[in-house]
């Protein structure tokens, strides 16, 4: 039987041995640091899927004859008899060269929609959307069940309570995404709960984290500006966490007209939540399927044909959130005009802070994918903050340097929440240890009042 089998077998073996040497390869090296290239661990996994199908399909009738008991003697009676199965492999050989060639240049995420009882979050007439205040729940973030708790400012903090500020002390405010936010994240691990927590006994500062999912530069002014008018809110610090999906959200809120004149107590569940979850490339299937030429194609017709083109779009649209940073196709479609937008509403900003004697900073930070992949982000902001001579922290460096200590793939495994890009419990406790000591060097010591704003 054996035997019988060999010639098919044996090329079947390897083949296999060669799809595990080739998946563990990916698992850990990985091309998330886009360093592995075209002719690094594209062609591994072309040619093994050549080698895979080709060997198959090319001993397949010539195992059915040896069961029958026809063997071929010479190459020239093999290749006779199986002139058919041949000329068909040469056929498919060359169709997954096309698919292979298409590996190199084609890589394509699933994003699935996570929908939430959103009873925490609501709209806002003057910022669009925040927490609503002195609530108690579990929220969700993707598949992270966690505790989540707001103040009677609506600010996300370790409990429930009646938020009064000490006027006696520098009151000191960070806002900005859901990164700020602290998503995913118990509050206590959060970099905003640890830097509470560092500060707690210290009888000159008190801390406020104004940060909320999907805020932008037109939110972050549009809510200092409301809760020190219409609320008055006393803050002398203010921390601008300045993500880069705020370039895409610029635009989400172009046609958004707030109304920042009058007092507004927000109401639970009046809006639908949800996110996208971008899907990781975990199993060998998935591999293939994201990267695949081929089987991309025939999704995008099944999908022209069956299914809502505008839902495509806006998931499209949506994975490509950090795509303005690096290309410069999508940058020159909507990434400039959200640029500018951005620059606009911070320029805002800052003549508000200066109007209301307010020190502001500027922090700018990676998503997992932008660690080595964020010059256009950090440029923008270093000559934003140089113009208006405003503090930059550059929270790239310190993930940077793990990366140069590590690899990529250990400290997007260390330091974010997988398959989502967010920090995790160890990347907020990275966050805390970045900023403390600029946070330090402007908040507590007085005396070095250089960075103040004119």
């Amino acid at each position: 039987m054996f035997k019988k089998l060999n010639p098919s077998l044996s090329f079947l073996l390897i083949a296999v041995l060669l799809w595990a040497l080739q998946y563990g390869f990916d698992t850990i090296v990985g091309d998330g640091d886009s360093k592995i290239s075209f002719w690094g661990i594209y062609i591994f996994i072309g040619f093994i899927q050549v080698f895979l199908t080709f060997s198959a399909l090319l001993w397949l009738p010539e195992v059915i004859r040896r069961f029958k008991n026809n063997f071929a003697s010479t190459s020239q009676e093999f290749l006779k008899r199986n002139a058919g199965s041949v000329f068909v492999c040469f056929i498919l050989f060359f169709v997954i060269l096309i698919d292979f060639f298409g590996f190199a240049f084609f890589n394509e995420k699933e994003v699935e929609r996570i929908y939430k009882a959103s009873h925490y979050r609501t709209p806002h007439p003057c910022f669009h959307h925040g927490l609503v205040q002195n609530m108690s729940v579990e929220a969700l973030w993707g598949n992270i069940n966690y505790p989540l708790y707001t103040n009677s400012f609506a600010f996300k903090d370790s409990a429930v309570f009646e938020a009064k500020q000490n006027i006696d002390k520098k009151q000191v405010v960070f806002i900005g995404d859901s990164f700020t936010e602290g998503v995913g994240v118990v509050y206590k691990n959060t970099f905003f709960g640890r830097m509470r927590k560092e500060f707690e006994n210290n009888d000159k500062i008190e801390l406020w984290n104004a940060g909320c999912v999907s805020y932008s530069p037109l939110l972050y002014y549009n809510k200092i500006k409301y809760y020190t008018e219409v609320e008055n809110l006393k803050i002398d610090y203010l921390y601008v966490f300045i993500d880069g999906s705020d370039i895409q959200d610029e635009i989400n809120y172009i046609d958004f007209e707030p109304d920042c004149n009058q007092k507004y107590v927000p109401k639970a569940g009046t809006i639908e939540y949800y996110r996208y979850n971008i899907k990781d490339d975990n199993s060998l299937f998935k591999i293939y399927k994201n990267h695949s030429l081929l089987v991309r194609l025939a999704s995008n017709l099944y999908k022209k044909f069956f299914t809502n083109p505008k839902d495509d779009e806006k998931i499209k649209y949506i994975t490509n959130r950090l795509a303005w940073i690096d290309n410069d196709k999508v940058y020159q479609e909507w990434g400039k005009k959200g640029v500018e937008s951005a620059e606009n509403n911070m320029q805002k900003l800052v003549e508000l802070c200066k109007e209301k004697n307010i020190k502001l900073s500027i922090a700018v930070y990676p998503w997992s994918t932008m660690i080595n992949n964020h010059k256009r982000q950090l440029d923008i902001w270093t000559t934003f903050s140089q113009k208006n001579n405003i503090p930059l922290i550059n929270l790239f460096t310190p993930f940077s340097q793990k990366v140069e200590q590590t690899s990529y793939n250990e400290v997007s495994k260390k330091y974010f929440i997988q398959g989502d890009g967010h920090w995790n419990k160890e990347g907020h406790q990275l966050v805390k240890e970045a900023i403390q000591k600029p946070f330090e060097e402007m908040v507590l010591d007085l005396e070095k009042d250089s960075l103040k704003i004119d």
